[in-house]
């Protein structure tokens, strides 16, 4: 069974549902959201759980025979940067600890693309160094810092890291409401005949609409993600 925290997001729900394509056995966590998508009724067992509690983190293992973790639960900052950070950094450990303690095949975590700021190149890959840069946001700031926490709190124990390098797309099932982008509050804004906040040229960046990709409704870590696990598994798509 595979576990993903924060499993009724936007990226966790989609995750979730290519794993369950895949014929695999998901567990996920919910927190704040607790509405379960049409797309995952009666397909996945939903867990409540605070990532930030680890008893209850490490009970999971006393309900599920959980084999690999994608830890992408978060929390969205407010002006208390350091509150933020010791969310974010409790949960991962705790996430971490569970992945060691059961002894899980794999650990997959989201970072973003966001860690490769400061670098000129045209074509971002791997294998280039990452710059110290002034990062424009916190959870960038702590997606790269989760990057080498979750490898070194692996190292020794078994449990192979993987690191997911988000970026996204935007199309017809993203969340309407989606802080991380300013057109679909936008468009919905509009759809119900409300006034839309007014964006400014000076705020935007390069966005791709796909309307008809396969998993385009949210993030093509989704995608990612599924068939990564599945590859290891021996069972590709």
């Amino acid at each position: 069974m595979i576990l993903v925290t924060g499993g009724l997001g936007m990226i966790g729900a989609h995750t979730a549902r290519a794993l369950a394509d895949l014929g695999h056995e998901v567990v996920v966590t919910a927190y704040h959201r607790t509405e379960v998508p049409s797309f995952l009724a009666g397909r996945v067992t939903v867990e409540s759980l605070d990532v930030t509690d680890r008893d209850a983190f490490l009970a999971l293992a006393g309900r599920h025979d959980i084999s690999d973790i994608v830890h992408l639960a978060g929390s969205i900052p407010d002006k208390d940067a350091v509150c933020f950070f010791r969310t974010e950094t409790t949960g991962l450990l705790n996430a971490l600890e569970a992945a060691r303690t059961w002894g899980v095949r794999r650990f997959a975590v989201a970072s973003s693309l966001g860690v490769y700021i400061g670098r000129t190149e045209t074509r971002w890959h791997e294998e280039l160094a990452l710059p110290a840069a002034n990062l424009p946001h916190p959870i960038i700031a702590f997606k790269k810092a989760a990057e080498p926490l979750t490898t070194h709190g692996l190292q020794g124990s078994g449990v192979q890291p993987v690191v997911l390098r988000i970026g996204s797309i935007w199309g017809p099932l993203m969340d309407p409401e989606s802080p991380f982008n300013h057109i679909p509050p936008y468009i919905s804004a509009a759809l119900r005949g409300e006034e839309p906040q007014p964006l400014y040229a000076d705020d935007g960046g390069d966005n791709c609409y796909a309307p008809d990709t396969g998993f385009a409704p949210t993030f093509d870590v989704a995608a990612a993600v599924a068939d990564y696990v599945a590859w290891r598994a021996g069972n590709p798509r």
